[in-house]
């Protein structure tokens, strides 16, 4: 099997990541520290790499049906609004696109579940990065980082955005405990290093998958 390598395998090897394979994917497990990583999660904020997540976009008239072939419930999400359950999350960004992301691996099942797309369908899970900030004081490291209000009355549990972060264009889902950040994978490395700038000062510090697992459930994250 042809081993794919995260966007951020450079920020890896200079960080001195523990790595694990995850569905062909070299990721993250850790960064040496997971008890240390573990306490920031707790206390102040960490950044995970979910770049291996699987990512596909949809757009057009018929994006919605086909959504909801995809993920039962998709076509009546409200615009900038998400629906999640154990294995996936909708993201619908306007009338007629949508962002599915799913667990790493199980992109090929949600495609099977549309014989013929009516819609303009993409799969973009090597095309963009993912990161997740997690803790208490992940917010701070948003409020540096944009200059849209992500105040949590304004944008709640459950929304999506597009937003420029760094100059950087990211959408941007908000989960109770977690911000999950879906951007071009061209710039992975440099917005990972302007976030761990700005983030520094509130005792962020990247971490790894056997820290930070991958969920979409609010209850779970």
């Amino acid at each position: 099997m042809l081993i794919k390598n995260s966007p951020l395998s450079g920020i890896y090897r200079r960080h001195s990541a523990n790595t694990v394979e995850v569905s062909g994917w070299l990721m993250a497990d850790d960064f040496g520290n997971p008890e240390k990583e573990q306490k920031h999660l707790q206390e102040q904020c960490v950044i995970a790499d979910w770049s291996h997540l699987g990512k596909i976009s949809l757009s057009g008239a018929k994006a919605s049906s086909d959504a909801e072939k995809m993920i039962k419930g998709a076509s009546k999400i409200k615009v900038l609004n998400t629906l999640s359950d154990q294995t996936s999350v909708a993201f619908r960004l306007t009338q007629n696109d949508y962002l599915l992301l799913t667990g790493s691996g199980n992109e090929e099942s949600l495609l099977d579940k549309l014989k013929k797309p009516q819609s303009t369908l993409i799969n973009q899970t090597g095309a963009m990065g993912c990161f997740a900030l997690g803790g208490a004081r992940r917010d701070e490291v948003l409020e540096r980082s944009t200059a849209v209000d992500l105040r949590r009355d304004r944008v709640t549990a459950g929304s999506v955005l597009q937003s420029t972060l760094h100059t950087v264009s990211c959408t941007i889902y908000r989960t109770e405990d977690l911000d999950i950040l879906v951007h071009s994978r061209t710039f992975s490395e440099s917005l990972f290093d302007a976030l761990m700038d700005v983030g520094i000062g509130v005792g962020m510090i990247p971490t790894g998958l056997s820290v930070l697992p991958v969920s979409f459930n609010k209850e779970d994250a």
